[in-house]
């Protein structure tokens, strides 16, 4: 044994002598990657700020559309080298100068810089300057544009509330038109060297044609690349600027018919880029603003005329000035509508049209109140809702938005049998009334003596009220309390749920009853504004239902949610933390990891890879207000159809509805994300109850989902610890059953940092 032993030696150091070497191969390699990271970052930096300022020609974030726009000017090297060469100088001196990096990174501040550089790459190629020369007017150009750029950027939002667009580019190339009008006259004349053109239809060639006027590359294989850029950022952008290039074209052909002869075709980029910005980037993408791009396309149409008549030989007609004026002058108009109506502007920073779309519907299924007043009800009892908005007594006309309640027992009467005519027999008299939200106190009317019942006080409608100036907007208004029964003054400050008085029977009143509205102004007797509760519960047959906010019908028994300290408790101690779940579903085991991580506003940000959600601590329920799935995270995808709100209230049998969103695809590349914006876009309404009474050590639900298809769980429980988070989350199916159970927990910083 002892004689053989040496001969296996060099077989164990041939067996893992590989083996160690590629180990070590695999540790240099990640620990020259972690070493060149940084710098490759620095590097890669300067190219992704170009390609957002090319993409943002188009109102575009992606540096992706950006860098397939930049791959579309190798048409022309010539122009590509000028771009890049004038976004890394105009990036290098806004940094020297100190200007807003955001600025720098989303491409507002370069884009015109870019279209200059194009410019200037365009117009010198029938000048006879010298290489030195025209590097010398392209640095020129690109510090003047910057600074330009710069500088109305920040005017026009502040001074006119407009969108300075292109303006600097407008500025810095028509001022090269009108000092160097022979080389533009001399590069018209010369050959481009673009790809010869393939036979297709005149509004085809046309079309494409204008999408690459936009890069200075008036060709339709270039006008191809640049449809094909604008298609992987997104359909509906693009959907629009067909449709704002109809309505320029419908125009044109109408002046051509009145005899007015105009290059009315070679503008089409004004028609197209004016449909996309209106009717998918500044308005939520809808049938209204299809419309509108419509309406802008031909209006883009009016101006070119109107350019090209005034403007006629100075080379100004050619810049996108009729695009510029057709945005201004409609957002202009547009903002004299009384009421928004179905063309709603874009709030807030998306991926795209899709995007903004879906994100506004799903608001208006989840928060359909959630641009009105909100305020608590102004009671601890349980009351009853007697008159309701537009009723038929006396909450009419100016006065609709107002409701009344009362107190009444189980059998729905206000006083006992027989005490009709006892005041005091009534349950709501003397009722405690309470401050709705925190604000001051405006105006207090305390003198008018409480009616017998049945009866009512015409000279005195309000009888004893009081005004409160509520500190997060609106200004409310309750009515009826009994004689000196209000204990605050005026200008007094008041706490949400402080003790304001007492119900009585004073005023246009026959029998005790609150009545609460929002006016519009402070005046008493003023009209009367939209508002709804917000935090109560509705009984029924069916238990106690749970709303975030809404305006309960008449005959609706509701009562406040109060705070359950074991609810809070809980939902407020989430740590942050990588945590490790063990999958299993029919047998087969996997593992899945999700991090939770706090921003500096102290939002819950949950990430399994490049998929994310983020919920907020809000001031009645942890909601989910936004989320990213795409199919890749099945656990992010179960947690945002099981706990879209989990409220702080607690009581038992309660339940509470939602909406979550079926659209799987966020960035447009389905075509139901296309349609989405005119069909309607896929929902489906949850319930969630508490499975079990709520204990400091957890809190389990039960979540059942409506009819969304059979891909879709019918039900979800899932239970949540402190600091740990979700600990075990069930999916039901129709045909299987998928197990999440928690085997690993580290917690970390908020960012994410181990400690």
């Amino acid at each position: 044994m002892n004689s053989e032993a040496p001969s296996t030696l060099p077989v164990m150091a041939i067996l893992e002598g590989p083996t160690t070497r590629v180990s070590s191969l695999k540790q240099r390699t990640a620990a020259l990657g972690r070493v060149l990271r940084p710098y490759l970052k620095t590097c890669a930096a300067p190219l992704q700020e170009a390609a957002r300022a090319a993409s943002s020609i188009f109102l575009c974030g992606s540096w992706k559309t950006g860098a397939l726009l930049c791959a579309a000017l190798l048409f022309m090297p010539r122009y590509f080298v000028f771009a890049m060469s004038a976004c890394v100088l105009g990036g290098f001196i806004a940094k020297l100068m100190q200007l807003p990096t955001a600025m720098r990174k989303d491409g507002t501040l370069l884009y015109n810089v870019f279209l200059s550089a194009l410019a200037v790459a365009w117009i010198t190629r029938g000048s006879t300057l010298g290489l030195a020369a025209v590097w010398g007017m392209l640095g020129v150009v690109t510090v003047y544009t910057l600074l330009l750029s710069a500088a109305l950027w920040h005017w026009f939002p502040l001074r006119a509330g407009l969108p300075p667009l292109s303006v600097a580019f407008v500025v810095s190339f028509g001022t090269l038109l009108t000092f160097f009008p022979h080389w533009a006259a001399s590069t018209t004349l010369l050959d481009m060297g673009l790809p010869e053109e393939p036979a297709l239809p005149f509004v085809a060639t046309a079309f494409l044609r204008s999408m690459g006027t936009i890069l200075f590359l008036p060709n339709v294989w270039a006008g191809l690349a640049v449809t094909l850029a604008v298609l992987m950022w997104s359909r509906v952008a693009m959907i629009n600027a067909i449709v704002g290039y109809a309505g320029g074209i419908l125009i044109v052909k109408l002046l051509e018919g009145c005899g007015l002869h105009w290059l009315g075709w070679f503008a089409g980029h004004n028609y197209l880029l004016a449909g996309m910005a209106l009717g998918a980037v500044y308005f939520v993408p809808s049938w209204s603003s299809l419309a509108l791009a419509f309406v802008a396309g031909g209006v883009a149409a009016l101006h070119v005329a109107a350019v090209q008549h005034f403007l006629r030989g100075s080379g100004w007609e050619y810049l996108p000035l009729p695009y510029l004026l057709t945005i201004w002058s409609l957002l202009c108009c547009l903002r004299l509508r009384e009421k928004p109506g179905s063309l709603l502007p874009t709030a807030g920073v998306f991926d795209n049209p899709e995007a903004a779309a879906a994100a506004l519907a799903l608001a208006n299924a989840r928060f359909p109140h959630r641009h009105e007043t909100h305020v608590l009800l102004p009671t601890a009892r349980e009351v009853t809702v007697t008159q309701g908005f537009d009723d038929k007594l006396s909450h009419r006309g100016e006065w609709k938005h107002a409701l009344d309640f009362e107190v009444h027992d189980a059998s729905g009467n206000a006083c006992p049998p027989g005490c009709d005519d006892d005041l005091s027999r009534y349950y709501t008299q003397g009722l405690e009334v309470r401050a709705p939200g925190a604000g001051e106190i405006l105006r207090v009317v305390d003198g008018v003596a409480d009616n017998a019942p049945g009866g009512c006080n015409f000279a005195s409608n309000w009888g004893n009220h009081l005004i409160l100036r509520l500190d997060y907007g609106g200004i409310v208004k309750l009515a009826h309390f009994m004689k000196n029964g209000i204990l605050v003054k005026t200008g007094q400050r008041v706490g949400a749920g402080e003790l304001l008085g007492y119900c009585g029977n004073s005023g246009r009143s026959p029998v005790p009853h609150i009545h609460l509205h929002n006016q519009v102004t402070t005046e008493t007797g003023a009209p009367t504004a939209p508002f709804c509760l917000t935090n109560f519960f509705i009984r029924s047959a069916d238990g106690v239902r749970w709303n975030f906010a809404g305006v309960p019908k008449v005959g609706a028994r509701i009562a406040p949610a109060t705070v359950s300290t074991t609810v809070l408790g809980t939902l407020a101690h989430l740590a942050p933390g990588a945590a490790t779940y063990r999958v299993s579903s029919g047998g087969e085991v996997s593992h899945e990891t999700l991090a939770t991580t706090l921003d500096e506003s102290g939002r819950y940000l949950l990430r399994s890879g490049k998929e994310s959600l983020t919920a907020v601590l809000g001031l009645h329920a942890l909601q989910i207000t936004q989320s990213s799935p795409g199919g890749h995270s099945s656990l992010l995808s179960l947690i945002s159809l099981a706990m879209p709100t989990v409220p702080f209230a607690y009581q038992s049998g309660m339940n509470w509805e939602d909406c979550v969103s079926l659209q799987s695809k966020q960035h447009g590349r389905a075509l139901a994300g296309v349609l989405a914006p005119y069909l309607g876009h896929a929902g489906v309404r949850v319930n969630t109850r508490h499975a079990l009474h709520p204990t400091p050590q957890r809190l389990q639900f039960v979540t059942t989902l409506g009819e969304g298809g059979e891909d879709l769980p019918r039900e979800i429980e899932f239970t949540l610890e402190p600091i740990r988070g979700l600990t075990h989350l069930t999916a039901r199916f129709q045909d299987r059953e998928v197990v999440y159970t928690q085997t690993d927990f580290t917690p970390t910083l908020p960012n994410g940092d181990l400690e």
